[in-house]
């Protein structure tokens, strides 16, 4: 019988296990394609738990050599098998990687040697560099998504990015709605405005319709029935570069539940009108064509759509003329989707079905509905609890 093998200390080593001269251990393997693989401990008890790991790998039928995958190059394969994303989405993920993960420590890294901890710090890093929860969240659904592909293919056990957002608190500055309140002086102070009575019918259409702003701004008049009062969402525009150089395009709305009709209220249909009586008194006229698409509802003085930072720079000038005017009565921030906020929260609050609020905004789950936009007050609170003792009252 051959003598069995030990090391300095007089322990037996099993197969593939090796002490080297300067003192440290290494095992010897193969991999599931027969490839001869090495691990490397500085001391045998260390090796030994580096050896289960493997065999439950080899078990498993999860590959050495696929752990080697960087995160960047696990990130493109995801990528190339998504073919159901929307080439604007798709272009926005890969904008959003190639600005915060790419040049990273942690994509550069073999997945194999990503841990938890190496996620978390990468999340603390961005939030140190002034990135808000919601950007690392959406940063963080594509990681955790390219992980579960590596896990779903047998390249690694488990997804290391499960958790990892825990500790990545809300961001302080949340977004405020306008109150009912705050949306009439804002109004009164456009329409005695020079500057701003222009954009009165803008805002009153933007809070009564809860339209995103790429599909207010890729209204045409043809999506507009005025005598059935309604108005039909179908597309939204975007300003993005597809390697043509930044120009309007024509997108399908955000989602599929983003196709819809919404009901115009009097309100909504008196800004119409008067938008109608503006453009005509000013000459405006829509000569732009984005992709067969053309007679945008909402233009600029020479004729062309709004993009989206356009649209928010008006209404940032309009919320700091506001409150230097009215410092005592200051306004939140205001932005398009400020705008959007309000209109649900107002809708909500007069009491709208839920479902129906749903269809209004275009969401493919009611509980987007409820958890983002669907934001309570203390009034609101009280009128309801009002209610409710009217109703319950022993």
């Amino acid at each position: 019988m051959a003598e069995k093998r030990k090391d300095s200390k007089g322990r037996v080593l099993r197969k593939g296990e090796h002490e080297r001269k300067d003192g440290r251990y290494h095992y010897l393997y193969l991999d599931t394609s027969g490839k001869r693989c090495y691990v490397y401990a500085k001391d045998l008890i260390s090796l030994r738990e580096m050896e289960k790991e493997i065999e439950r790998d080899l078990l498993d039928g999860i590959s050495n050599a696929s752990g080697k995958t960087t995160l960047n190059q696990l990130f493109k394969m995801h990528m190339e098998l998504k073919n159901d994303l929307r080439a604007t989405t798709r272009e926005n993920y890969n904008r959003m990687w190639h600005n915060t993960v790419e040049a990273s420590a942690i994509g550069k890294k073999k997945i194999s040697d990503i841990k938890q901890v190496h996620v978390k710090a990468f999340y603390v890093d961005c939030v140190k560099a002034g990135l808000k929860r919601n950007t690392i969240k959406l940063i963080h659904n594509l990681i955790f998504s390219s992980f579960e592909l590596a896990v779903d293919s047998d390249f690694i056990r488990k997804n290391p990015a499960k958790g990892a957002m825990e500790n990545i608190k809300q961001d302080a500055g949340e977004k405020i709605p306008l109150s009912e309140d705050e949306i009439k002086r804002l109004i009164d102070f456009c329409i005695n405005s020079g500057t701003y009575s222009i954009h009165v019918p803008f805002l009153t259409i933007a809070i009564g319709t809860c339209l995103r702003c790429g599909e207010i701004t890729g209204l045409t008049w043809s999506d507009i029935d005025m005598k059935n009062r309604t108005i039909s969402v179908n597309h939204q525009l975007i300003y993005k570069n597809f390697g043509d150089g930044c120009m309007f395009h024509v997108s399908e709305p955000k989602t599929d539940a983003g196709k819809r009709t919404i009901p115009m209220t009097e309100t909504v249909h008196r800004a119409f009108v008067e938008l109608r009586k503006q453009n005509l008194i000013l000459g405006r006229r829509s000569d732009a064509e984005v992709d067969g698409y053309s007679n945008f509802v909402f233009v600029s003085g020479n004729g062309q759509p709004f993009a989206i930072n356009a649209v928010n720079s008006f209404l940032l000038n309009m919320e700091k003329a506001y409150n230097k005017a009215h410092p005592e009565e200051a306004i939140p921030h205001l932005s398009a989707h400020i705008l959007r906020h309000t209109g649900c929260t107002l809708l909500a609050s007069a009491g709208m079905d839920i479902k129906a609020l749903q269809n209004v905004m275009g969401h493919s789950d009611a509980s987007i509905t409820m958890n983002v936009y669907n934001h309570s007050s203390f009034e609101r609170t009280e009128k309801e609890v009002q209610r409710i003792d009217n109703v319950i009252n022993f």
